[in-house]
């Protein structure tokens, strides 16, 4: 017998170059049950990044008719950059009774939790800052202005963890993905998830 349980949202959190991306998409890769929900941005594509795989690749006269029109749950200006999460597609897949994966920044998090929308967030954190810095040069895709900004902002956001669920740090990559799949099987089995216990509990009884 499988009882019902309510999907949920799982917010992926880090500064720029703490990992979010990389561990959502091995999440994505072992939990068949999470979509992904994938962010508006206004920033130049890097590398192989696909619009509509990525990300949404928006002008910023999109992204504000977006903004305008209440499309974003949540939008935010990072790094001289335009961020955006749709409200449609969060609301349809919980709808639908699918769970939701989704890599965001401090600010957008912060906002989403302001919304109402139930959620469960998980902050990454790199093991130190030095570390942090490391990974931010090796991506090779920003200039060293650009890294002390996000530097900057890193050490702004990590002011904010405690306003999350659970921390993991990334220092090991492997257990990093384990931490937060062990927080999706303890969070899938709440008791606030399971809708109609007793109903399904004394179903065979009542036959």
């Amino acid at each position: 017998m499988t009882y019902e349980r309510k999907p949920f949202l799982l917010i992926l959190i880090a500064p720029s170059g703490g990992g979010k991306s990389t561990i959502c998409d091995r999440i994505l890769a072992l939990e068949k049950k999470f979509v992904y929900s994938i962010s508006s941005t206004t920033r130049e594509r890097r590398g192989n990044e696909k619009d509509g795989i990525d990300y949404h690749f928006l002008t910023k006269k999109e992204f504000k008719a977006g903004q305008n029109k209440g499309e974003f749950i949540e939008s935010a200006l990072v790094h001289g950059n335009w961020y955006g999460t749709s409200r449609r597609f969060i609301e349809n897949e919980l709808q639908k009774g699918n769970n939701i994966i989704l890599d965001i920044d401090v600010q957008g998090a912060m906002k989403i939790l302001e919304s109402g929308i139930e959620c469960v967030t998980v902050f990454l954190l790199p093991p130190t800052q030095e570390e942090l810095s490391k990974r931010l040069s090796e991506r090779g895709t920003d200039s060293s202005e650009t890294i002390g900004l996000r530097l900057e902002n890193a050490r702004k956001e990590i002011d904010d963890i405690r306003n999350f669920d659970y921390l993991v740090i990334n220092d090991n990559l492997e257990h990093a993905v384990e931490d937060v799949r062990k927080i999706i099987r303890a969070e899938s089995i709440k008791v606030s998830r399971y809708k109609e216990i007793k109903k399904n509990y004394y179903r065979r009884q009542n036959a």
